[in-house]
């Protein structure tokens, strides 16, 4: 299956502002005293999840857009599951392997990409905005102008 412009696109964004955050959260545990080697293994471990559940998720979407919608629904249902139990993987080895994988720092580093998406919006929204409010004045002034 080829995998869509969109999808990488939006992967590859999700990737470097979760690599940003996880500077971030590496910075705040170092400055505070708690760094160690398992914070930056748990941070790892959560942002590589996190963004890998990001990009099934692009790579459902896709798939089920080209089927029927009976078939697009169970599609996203099988992938929703499929990333959920991921998820529950990832937070069972943390707590299993707790020298080895920081439990907060891989729960704070998952949650990175969700981060990503809302910030995304919220600039997404504000550029329209932007751009409506500049073509709204651009022809308030052109009638103005006649």
């Amino acid at each position: 299956m080829r995998i869509d412009p969109t999808v990488k696109k939006e992967t590859l964004y999700i990737s470097i502002v979760t690599l940003i955050m996880s500077m971030l959260m590496q910075s705040v545990y170092l400055i505070i005293g708690r760094w160690g080697i398992s914070v930056l293994f748990g941070n790892v471990l959560g942002a590589g999840i996190g963004i890998l559940n990001f990009f099934l998720l692009g790579l459902s979407v896709q798939k089920a857009v080209s089927e029927d919608e009976k078939k697009a629904k169970e599609i996203m249902r099988v992938s929703h599951t499929v990333r959920f139990a991921g998820i529950i993987v990832l937070i069972a080895v943390s707590l299993i392997f707790p020298k080895v994988f920081d439990i907060v720092a891989t729960i704070v580093s998952l949650l990175f990409a969700s981060t990503a998406v809302f910030f995304r919006q919220i600039f997404t929204k504000k550029n329209k905005q932007a751009a409506t409010e500049t073509v709204g004045s651009a022809e308030a002034d052109e009638s103005g102008a006649e």
